[in-house]
C-alpha cells in the first residue's frame, strides 16, 4: 500500500466497535481514514474534504442513500460490506455502481486487497482522464496553430499580390519615363540638329557644338533634378531651369536661347508656379540642390563659352 500513502478512506458502519477496528487497520497501511455511523455526516464530510474509497455497510444503505453516494461521480470507489442475509441488497447496490463487495466477517488481507484494487482502478482512471484532457488540450492547440498558419498563409498571399501589383506599377512607370525621355530627346535635340543641318555656311560653329553638348548634359542632369521637375516642365522651361541652376542671368539666358528677356521672365514665372517656389533666389537654390557640384561646374563652363561665342558671331 506504500504507493497509495496519504489516500483518504471513509468508513460508514453502525457498529462503533467494528468501525473503530477498521480505522486502526486502514491507518496502519499508511492511509488516512475517518469513520462515521450516520450516512448524512459521511456525505457532508466527503463533500468538504474529498475521498478516494468509501467502505460502506449495506445495513444502513437505502436506494436513495446509494444515489446520494453516487452523486460524487467516478472520483471515488465504493466497497460494500454486508452480512449473508443482505446479499440481495448488496447485489442491487453493485448494479448501481459500487466497486466491490465484502461479506462479513472478512480477513484483513482480503480488505487490503479490495482497497488496493479500488485505489489502483481509481488512479488508472484519473491518469486516463488526465491523458484525455492533455489530448484535448493538444488538439485545441493544434487547431489554433493551424488557424494561425492559415492566417499567415492568407497574409502571404495578400502580400504576394501586393508585390505583384507593385512590380507591374514599376514596369508601367519605367515605360512611362522611357517614353517621356524619348520626347525630351526629340524636343531638346532635334531642333538644334535641324538648325545645324540647315546651316548654309557649310561648317559647324564651335558654339553650336557647345550648345549641343550642353543640351545632352542638360537632358541627363534632368534626371538628377528628379522626374517630378523634369517631366513637369516644357523643353524651353527645362533649358531655362538649367540656366538658372547654373547661375545665368536673364540677359545671358535671352542671348543663349535667342529670345527676349520678357519671354525669359514669363518662362521663369511659369517655372516658379509649376514647382511651387517663391522668392528671388529660391528657384536657383532648389534646382542647385537637385544636382552635384561637378555638374554645376561643367554647366558653368559650357554656358560661359556659349555666351562668348554667341557674342562674337
Amino acid at each position: 500500500m506504500e504507493a497509495f500513502t496519504g489516500y483518504r478512506v471513509v468508513t460508514l458502519d453502525r457498529d462503533l466497535k467494528a468501525a473503530g477496528a477498521l480505522l486502526e487497520i486502514i491507518r496502519g497501511w499508511g492511509l488516512r481514514a475517518e469513520g462515521f455511523t450516520q450516512l448524512e455526516a459521511a456525505i457532508e464530510y466527503i463533500g468538504r474534504n474529498g475521498c478516494d474509497v468509501v467502505l460502506l455497510d449495506v445495513s444502513i444503505l437505502g436506494f436513495m442513500s446509494m444515489s446520494q453516494m453516487l452523486r460524487f461521480g467516478n472520483d471515488i470507489r465504493i466497497i460494500l460490506t454486508m452480512q449473508q442475509a443482505e446479499k440481495d441488497k448488496a447485489i442491487r447496490s453493485l448494479k448501481l455502481g459500487a466497486f466491490d463487495l465484502l461479506e462479513k466477517p472478512f480477513q484483513n488481507d482480503l480488505l487490503q486487497h479490495s482497497i488496493s484494487r479500488a485505489l489502483t482502478d481509481l488512479e488508472n482512471e484519473r491518469q486516463s482522464n488526465a491523458l484525455i484532457e492533455q489530448v484535448r488540450q493538444s488538439r485545441s492547440e493544434l487547431v489554433a496553430g493551424w488557424r494561425r498558419l492559415e492566417s499567415l498563409n492568407d497574409q502571404l498571399i495578400k502580400m504576394n499580390n501586393a508585390l505583384s501589383v507593385l512590380v507591374r506599377n514599376i514596369e508601367r512607370e519605367k515605360e512611362k519615363m522611357e517614353s517621356q525621355l524619348d520626347v525630351r530627346l526629340r524636343n531638346l535635340l532635334m531642333p538644334l540638329l535641324t538648325r545645324l543641318r540647315s546651316d548654309r555656311t557649310g561648317y559647324i560653329r564651335k558654339d553650336q557644338i557647345d550648345a549641343l553638348t550642353w543640351y545632352l548634359d542638360d537632358l541627363t542632369s534632368s534626371l538628377s533634378m528628379g522626374p517630378g521637375i523634369a517631366m513637369s516642365l516644357s523643353s524651353t522651361e527645362m533649358r531655362i531651369a538649367s540656366l538658372v541652376r547654373n547661375g545665368a542671368s536673364t540677359h545671358e539666358m535671352a542671348r543663349q536661347l535667342n529670345i527676349s528677356e520678357d519671354t525669359v521672365k514669363s518662362h521663369l514665372r511659369s517655372i516658379r508656379k509649376k514647382l511651387k517656389v517663391h522668392g528671388q533666389h529660391s528657384l536657383k537654390d532648389l534646382l542647385y540642390s537637385r544636382s552635384g557640384l561637378h555638374q554645376q561646374r561643367q554647366y558653368n563652363n559650357v554656358i560661359h563659352m556659349s555666351v562668348v561665342k554667341g557674342g562674337q558671331a
